[in-house]
């Protein structure tokens, strides 16, 4: 039964008791403390009494005890009184130390051996202790008017004592000594100093005797008061004793004596709680053993749903256990159904995977009672045949789990309830299974116990199929790894393009075939193969064409060589072959059959290509005992191939490996020649025929190194083509010409066109424009005077990309020729279109014009042509008087060469300008 309690928060008045308490037990506090301050003050005033009176009666009783001493020196003539009377001056003044309890000294009881009754104190001057206690001003005053007058009674005792030292014992002396301290002016002195003292003492009497008084008032209210508070106290300390028990709703002890039995356990019988006690706290406590009489019967009650749960539980750990052992799925099936079975308590457990095709869903694995069933009944999950409208049907449907806990609830087809009341069975459950996000077979059990499937076996059963969900794609990721494994080692090992081997099977190979040769002591011939104008298949066809020649290249490749040889890619188009015992003769044979087979078309898509290549060869031990070394010498005599033309194959020699250093060589001191300002420009003037005056100037470059000395230009140019580094040594020299152009104008010289060579590699690149209008920006030279002179190789490979970037050239009003004309491969097609303005005939023409029939009419062709396109003619190499008399015969516009003059440094070429040399 459970108490109608109130449940409102505690009464409002029982904690403004409380707070009432709080504040009365405060000013009971201050009570007390105000009163014991103000006995403090009484204490204070007393003290002050008592210290002013005993300062008053040191200095009345110094006077006194210096009347003495000096009165007894006089009669007696003892010397220890004329002692003790300096001794009690010197303490009033300061003097001498102030004996402890000097107030209650007795300096008759000094005896002769000078052992004072008091120890000795500090020495303070008696008024400076006067000033500190605290007197009043008028006080003050009195008191120093009285040690004044001390003072001048002590002149007199001194001449008394002076008397007595003076006279000794002459009757007359001494009378006249003791009349001086006994007549009336003496006595008059001494009542001046006594008269203030008692007019400060009466002063202090009745000034303390006040404070004292009004303190000892003020102390008396606060005694009333903390009493008058402390009543209150205890008043309200009643009241909340009495709303305390209204609020336990019981004495302390018998809601003690409840909290007691409750701590023991003992909730069999709630305590009576009165009409009048709904909202106490006895009240709560009596709900509170409801509560735990109803919550023992939950823990009652969930105990045996978790005794329940353990099982299932044991089963889903069986089944995690059998996740982690099982190499596979059936392993894995078989397990988590006889787990479920021995250890969840089910009567028949079974997994089944579904045709995708057929819809019909074959069990691989079960265990339990009447697994005969599983044989003969067919399960489908198609709806429209009667096998399809089961349990396994309505989770496929939905793709959720299918809970029956009543057969004889469930409308189901008649087939399947018949086979369940034949087996017993009363509730039944199926969760698809998934892999890849579709469902590939389902997970059921049947129980013999009606509602087995409460939510918390549903979450179980989900939490297995989840798990068995997890372990197939656990077991699609390591088929998945094991496939991956497979193809890392194939990539790692193999050349995904072609599948011949690559560069790490290449190497081990090499390393095993080179110890091979070292051991036997038989030769070893490495090859290296690379396909010549490849890019331009690509370019041109596009890469897959490009790569459909490479796999049929490595096909052909493969059945080139002999067992135990290996042919690899090494990437592009290059290919090593590795010729084991094979020597200059067997290597050289081998790159013969390679070619013939090169040499054979290749059949690509719909393309029929012909292709060639170049071939270098490398023998082991004459060119080298490590695979480094003969892949570099192999390298080098391709490179010579590429070099003499192509399509041929070239056994290493040691030439080819000093051209290779030489070329590296000059590469690297080529990256630091600008830098190091090794680089310089020369100038060959241009002359024009009919005026026979310098109109031009050709700018060569030159470079002279520490190591090498002068380099020709002819070796160097090309190195640094190939290196990339041609781009920026043209555009220095480019900016040094237009410089000096510049130069030359400003030292007022006569305007002249200052030409400038470019190589292709340069003319390809499309900042080309813009990098040479900002030079000429900066260095001011308008672009008329200057030249750019091509080659007609530039326009061999993209004719239309060549004519764009002069048609750029010319927009920006730069000129432009073409030199060596006559030794390029470009069409008079593509001259036409191209925006130059001069031709340059090569001096291999002009060389022997003298003697030479065919380069007499080859120039004369070129000089004919020239003229009727427009154009004008240089002719370079002049170096003889026949040779400039036949081009002036066909009338050529223009010559350079050793006849006139040969390149100059800049300051000669302006000696030149300045002194109008004529030819």
């Amino acid at each position: 039964m459970k108490l109608p309690v109130s449940r409102q928060p505690a009464p409002r008045q029982f904690v403004s008791i409380l707070w009432a308490c709080f504040g009365a037990l405060f000013v009971v506090t201050i009570a007390f403390l105000l009163y014991v301050w103000t006995e403090k003050r009484i204490d204070h005033a007393n003290q002050q009494r008592y210290a002013s009176r005993t300062l008053i009666e040191e200095l009345r009783q110094s006077s006194d005890d210096l009347t003495r001493m000096a009165r007894s020196y006089v009669a007696t003539g003892d010397p220890q009184y004329r002692r003790h009377y300096q001794e009690i001056l010197d303490i009033r003044d300061g003097r001498a130390p102030r004996p402890q309890g000097y107030d209650n000294v007795y300096w008759d009881l000094v005896v002769e051996s000078g052992r004072r009754p008091r120890q000795p104190g500090a020495a303070v001057p008696l008024m400076d202790l006067l000033r500190e206690a605290g007197f009043t001003a008028a006080e003050l005053r009195l008191l120093t008017r009285a040690k004044d007058e001390s003072d001048r009674l002590t002149a007199i005792e001194n001449k008394a004592l002076a008397m007595r030292d003076f006279g000794g014992d002459d009757p007359d002396a001494l009378a006249a000594a003791r009349a001086m301290l006994f007549d009336v002016s003496y006595h008059r002195a001494k009542a001046a100093i006594m008269l203030p003292i008692a007019q400060v003492t009466e002063s202090v009497e009745h000034r303390t005797l006040r404070a004292v008084e009004n303190t000892a008032l003020q102390a008396n209210g606060a005694r009333l008061g903390f009493i008058l508070f402390a009543l209150v106290l205890v008043a309200l300390l009643w009241r909340a004793k009495r709303r305390l028990d209204a609020t336990l709703g019981c004495s302390v002890d018998q809601l003690q004596q409840e909290i007691r039995r409750l701590g023991r356990g003992d909730i069999t019988e709630p305590p009576p709680v009165p009409d009048h006690a709904r909202d106490s706290v006895l009240a709560w406590l009596a709900e509170t053993r409801h509560n735990l009489v109803r919550v023992d019967q939950e823990r009652t009650d969930a105990l045996a749903r978790a005794q329940r749960l353990g099982k299932l539980y044991a089963a889903l750990s069986q089944c995690n256990q059998a996740i982690v052992r099982s190499r596979d799925e059936q392993e894995l099936f078989d397990s988590v159904c006889d787990a479920v079975v021995s250890h969840g308590g089910m009567s028949l457990a079974w997994i089944g995977l579904i045709d995708p095709a057929s819809l019909r869903v074959t069990p691989v694995a079960g265990a339990g009672d009447h697994i005969e069933y599983l044989n003969a009944q067919l399960i489908s999950v198609d709806p429209a045949l009667p096998e399809g409208r089961g349990p396994v049907a309505a989770a496929y449907r939905d793709d959720a789990p299918f809970w029956c806990q009543d057969f004889a609830q469930t409308p189901q087809s008649p087939q399947w309830r018949k086979h369940f009341e034949r087996c017993g069975w009363r509730a039944a459950m199926s969760i698809p299974l998934h892999r890849d996000g579709a469902i590939t077979g389902f997970f059921s059990a049947y129980s013999t116990a009606t509602g087995a499937f409460d939510p918390e076996v549903q979450s179980l059963f989900i939490e297995m199929a989840s798990d068995i969900d997890y372990a197939l794609k656990n077991f699609d990721r390591e088929r998945q790894r094991e496939q991956t494994d497979q193809r890392i080692q194939y990539l790692a090992h193999f050349d995904t393009l072609t599948g011949l081997p690559n560069r790490a099977q290449l190497q081990e190979h090499t390393l095993q075939s080179l110890e091979r040769a070292r051991i036997h002591r038989t030769p070893l011939a490495l090859m290296m193969l690379d396909l010549d104008h490849f890019k331009d298949i690509n370019d041109s066809l596009g890469h897959s064409v490009g790569d459909g020649l490479l796999c049929e290249l490595a096909k052909r490749l493969g059945h080139a060589i002999r067992e135990g040889d290996m042919v690899a890619r090494l990437g592009g188009d290059e290919f090593i072959f590795v010729l084991q015992g094979a020597g200059a003769q067997e290597a050289t044979d081998a790159a013969r059959r390679v070619m013939e087979l090169i040499a054979q078309p290749f059949r690509v898509g719909i393309h029929d290509l012909k292709v060639t290549a170049s071939i270098g060869i490398a023998l082991c031990p004459d060119d080298g005992d490590d695979m480094e070394n003969l892949l570099q010498r192999a390298d080098a005599a391709m490179y010579q191939v590429k070099r003499a033309g192509r399509h041929d194959y070239r056994l290493f020699t040691a030439a080819m490996h000093l051209r290779a250093a030489r070329h590296l060589q000059l590469v690297n001191l080529l990256r630091y020649a600008i830098e190091r300002d090794q680089l310089r420009v020369v100038y060959q003037p241009q002359v024009s025929l009919p005026d026979q005056r310098i109109v031009g100037a050709e700018a060569l470059l030159r470079w002279s190194t520490p190591e090498l000395g002068d380099i020709s230009p002819v070796e160097f140019i090309p190195a640094a083509e190939d290196s990339g580094l041609i781009l920026p040594i043209g555009a220095w020299v480019l900016r040094q010409a237009v410089r000096q152009a510049r130069a030359w104008l400003d030292a007022g010289l006569p305007p002249l066109v200052m030409a400038v060579n470019l190589s292709a590699t340069q003319f390809r690149n499309t900042d080309l424009p813009e990098l040479v209008s900002q030079i000429l920006f900066e260095e001011g030279l308008p672009p008329e005077y200057l030249e750019l002179e091509l080659t007609e190789g530039v326009a061999l490979h993209d004719p239309q990309g060549a004519i764009t970037m002069m048609n750029h050239l010319h927009e920006r009003g730069i000129r432009m020729s073409i030199d060596d004309f006559g030794t390029g491969y470009s069409s008079l097609s593509h001259l036409k279109k191209f925006k130059v303005y001069k031709l340059k005939i090569d001096k291999s023409f002009v060389r022997d014009i003298s003697t030479d029939a065919e380069d007499k009419a080859i120039v004369s062709a070129i000089i004919n042509m020239a003229r009727s396109l427009g154009l004008k003619t240089i002719a370079e190499g002049v170096e003889t008087a026949e040779q400039l008399a036949f081009l002036q015969q066909q009338h050529c516009d223009e010559m350079q060469g050793y006849y006139f003059s040969k390149p100059v440094a800049p300051l000669e070429f302006q000696g030149l300008l300045e002194g109008g040399r004529l030819l």
